[in-house]
């Protein structure tokens, strides 16, 4: 099984026939060479740390481990995306990840950034589910995704609205936000201990 010729047929297929979305992100990655370059060295670092496990077994589980990274590294432009905050909102939430980074410049990497892991979680989420098996991928991953979002959202809108601004909604966000971490680390860890059917003696190569 080579990891690499299933992801780049996986996002081809997603720019052909996916769903909107799908072919929102993956198409133009496919269409602009030097994007495609840069995605493709990504993501043969993360397949070759897969492939780089001595069971299929202990790969699919380092699969799942690569999956929520790449939740996590979409979830800011995500936010933007789906939320729509304010210039005013996205600067600050830009300064706040991105330290003095350039607004303009931290976007634009964002966008990128967000467009390749995109990308690889449609691959990435294909391979657990066809090749390297793991119960975790399908609806339960779903799940996680979806805790992760309302965690993240939280904790950005509770970052705009800081304390003491007269929004008592936010404020009650604010006092949510250990339980909403603890849920998202509780389902990380339900997922991964979940059982995998990928051949423990068969192994995949990047």
């Amino acid at each position: 099984m080579r990891l690499m010729d299933a992801s780049e047929k996986q996002l081809a297929r997603a720019a052909r026939s996916g769903t909107a979305r799908e072919q929102q992100v993956a198409g133009p990655l496919l269409a602009n060479p030097k994007d495609y370059r840069t995605w493709e060295a990504e993501h043969a670092r993360l397949m070759d740390a897969v492939a780089g496990q001595p069971t299929g077994e202990r790969q699919a589980r380092s699969l799942l481990s690569t999956a929520f990274s790449l939740v996590h590294r979409s979830a800011l432009f995500e936010y933007f995306r789906a939320q729509a905050p304010r210039e005013t909102g996205r600067r600050l939430l830009i300064q706040h990840f991105h330290g003095n980074k350039s607004y303009s410049r931290a976007m634009v990497a964002e966008h990128s950034n967000y467009q390749r892991s995109f990308s690889s979680l449609l691959c990435v989420e294909h391979i657990g589910a066809t090749m390297l098996v793991h119960q975790a991928f399908g609806e339960p991953f779903r799940r996680y995704e979806n805790l992760y979002a309302e965690y993240f959202r939280s904790y950005c809108n509770s970052f705009l609205s800081p304390a003491g601004a007269g929004d008592d909604g936010s404020d009650s966000v604010r006092m949510l936000l250990p339980y909403l971490k603890r849920d998202v680390l509780d389902e990380r860890a339900r997922l991964l201990a979940m059982h995998s059917t990928a051949d423990a003696s068969h192994s995949a190569t990047r």
